[in-house]
């Protein structure tokens, strides 16, 4: 899988933590694989790392060097009666030399070779991920922006409105308080004018007789 299907899987996707167990890659050539060194225990190596371990450890299979795929050739009948590892490449390597050339050397820059391949990887794999951030990082980001000036005009309106409020409230309480005093006004005026009418009434009763 390429690296930027691996980059957006890792990103976008969640997986069941057991369908992310890795598998070992697998030599296409006819020779056994160099023996690999043993990982380093201070390096974590996540389900996603082993993914992108798996494309890295492809990329840069060591029987794909011609130079690593002939020791290994002569190495590999030595295995059941040389034990020890350092021992039998050593004799390996004399076969090899006396037999087809291969130096200590060219072995050194076949394994230099596959670093700069992994180089090459990490420079393609930089290069992608920035393009991925382009593309669907800073895209989120200024939809996030959006959202949150969306949230900002919201809050002005909100905000406006609750002013609308407190001012309704306002002149409700001050009209609340007019018709408060119109009405006892009017029952003032009307007690006073019922009063005149009764005095005036009573005036011309008795003046009547």
């Amino acid at each position: 899988m390429p690296f930027m299907d691996l980059i957006k899987k890792a990103i976008f996707e969640e997986e069941p933590l057991a369908q992310q167990s890795a598998k070992p890659a697998t030599s296409s050539g006819s020779a056994r694989p160099l023996e690999p060194a043993a990982p380093s225990s201070s390096v974590p190596m996540g389900t996603r790392d082993n993914q992108f371990y798996a494309r890295l450890a492809k990329q840069t299979d060591l029987s794909a060097v011609p130079e690593l795929a002939k020791i290994e050739a002569f190495a590999a009948p030595l295995a059941s009666v040389i034990t020890d590892k350092a021992l039998r490449y050593k004799a390996a390597l004399a076969t090899a030399q006396s037999q087809g050339g291969l130096t200590k050397d060219a072995i050194l820059k076949g394994f230099d070779a596959l670093l700069n391949v992994l180089n090459s990887s990490a420079s393609t794999f930089n290069k992608q991920t920035d393009e991925v951030s382009r593309t669907e990082v800073d895209a989120k980001i200024a939809q996030v922006s959006d959202v949150n000036e969306a949230i900002q005009q919201k809050q002005k309106e909100i905000a406006d409105l609750q002013q609308q409020v407190k001012s309704l409230q306002s002149q409700t309480e001050v009209s609340r308080s007019k018709l408060q005093e119109a009405k006892s006004n009017f029952a003032a005026a009307l007690e006073r004018r019922r009063a005149e009418i009764q005095q005036q009434r009573k005036e011309f009763e008795t003046i009547l007789g």
